[in-house]
């Protein structure tokens, strides 16, 4: 087994725990942990520079609110009985927390507005990622 896959499946078993079920889920919540890690090795690299703080910052806001959303919404699925509400709920607490967490690192840190944007472009480039692969992959198999 090569060192990626051994990586992927100890990360997998830990989604597994922490209760991701579903496969599609866990893949896009570790991909997002690979970028959360490239962000963090950013900053760990680059000496603490603000544009690596910023899209470390970034990584890491995007990657906890795709952490809550993955697992808020496979719990709407095992769970839909008065799923609205809490969801509703849950989405604008993260909202809030989210808008306070920007508005401290624009405002009070005066971290580099184009660096937070790429880090929290990361769940983007990682969804869009995966349905080219998902894509590409069903056009293989039915070849």
């Amino acid at each position: 087994m090569r060192p990626l896959d051994r990586t992927n499946l100890r990360i997998e078993v830990f989604l597994r725990r922490n209760g991701f079920y579903l496969d599609d889920v866990r893949i896009l919540v570790r991909n997002q942990l690979y970028f959360l890690f490239l962000g963090c090795s950013l900053m760990a690299f680059s000496g603490l520079a603000p544009w690596a703080l910023a899209f470390g910052a970034g990584c890491v806001l995007s990657t906890m609110n795709f952490w809550m959303l993955a697992k808020g919404l496979q719990s709407i699925v095992h769970h839909p009985d008065g799923a609205v509400a809490v969801s509703l709920i849950r989405f604008y607490g993260r909202l809030a927390l989210s808008g306070i967490a920007l508005f401290g690192l624009i405002i009070w840190a005066g971290l580099p507005l184009t660096a937070l944007i790429a880090g929290l472009s990361t769940v983007v480039v990682n969804i869009l990622f995966w349905g080219v692969f998902r894509f590409h992959r069903q056009k293989v198999k039915e070849a």
